[in-house]
């Protein structure tokens, strides 16, 4: 099983960015010390997606940073990437390993308990579980889960868990205390103004130790 070396995982939204240059944002974070991407952009076509995947990847490559595309097999192999990230509903984790290999990273979003356990059972390398807190991008998927299910999955779960939704750099002391691995964030980064700094601030304070480590 590959290991999961960050704990840090900025979830890509270019609609979040408004009207400055998506790539370059991207190369601010990269060069700030962002250790791991999900491109996440499900609205391309596929031949832009192969485009912007290729663009972040020459990014990505030379600095060391783990680069996963949401859902695309295809494309992670495509592109040679360093893995895929499934949804709930995607293709199950068994044939996506036996299309990618051993090598590869799959993660996995999950929702529930349940989906957290069959992911852990099946062969996720690392799972993203939430909303954990409220925040607009994941209202479609239901209320907050909060810190107590939180916990629930990260001991229920085989393989590390990062907490999604709503984290902020206050909050993530107190979702690392609940087990949780590492975050993942979306605009608590790429609304910033300064997004080489949001990265800094996130960075420094998961590098701070704490009580529970989740499965460092």
């Amino acid at each position: 099983m590959p290991s999961v070396d960050f704990r840090l995982l900025l979830v890509t939204d270019r609609t979040r960015v408004q009207a400055r240059p998506f790539m370059d944002l991207l190369a601010e974070a990269i060069n700030a010390g962002l250790p791991a991407i999900q491109l996440r952009e499900r609205d391309l076509s596929t031949r832009e997606l192969l485009r912007v995947g290729g663009v972040l990847r020459a990014m990505a490559a030379p600095r060391g940073v783990c680069l996963l595309i949401n859902d695309r097999v295809d494309l992670a192999m495509t592109l040679g990437l360093t893995g895929v990230h499934l949804r709930a509903n995607s293709l199950p984790i068994p044939v996506v390993r036996r299309l990618v290999g051993s090598a590869s990273l799959i993660g996995q979003s999950t929702h529930s308990l349940a989906e957290v356990r069959a992911a852990s059972q099946q062969g996720a390398d690392y799972i993203v579980f939430g909303p954990v807190f409220d925040t607009p991008s994941k209202r479609p998927y239901g209320s907050p889960l909060g810190l107590d299910q939180l916990a629930e999955a990260c001991r229920i779960s085989k393989v590390p868990v990062f907490a999604i939704g709503g984290v902020t750099t206050a909050s993530v002391p107190i979702v690392r205390q609940a087990g949780a691995y590492g975050v993942a964030v979306i605009g608590a980064v790429l609304n910033r103004v300064d997004v080489g700094e949001a990265i800094r601030e996130f960075m420094a304070v998961l590098e701070t130790p704490t009580d529970s480590d989740g499965h460092a």
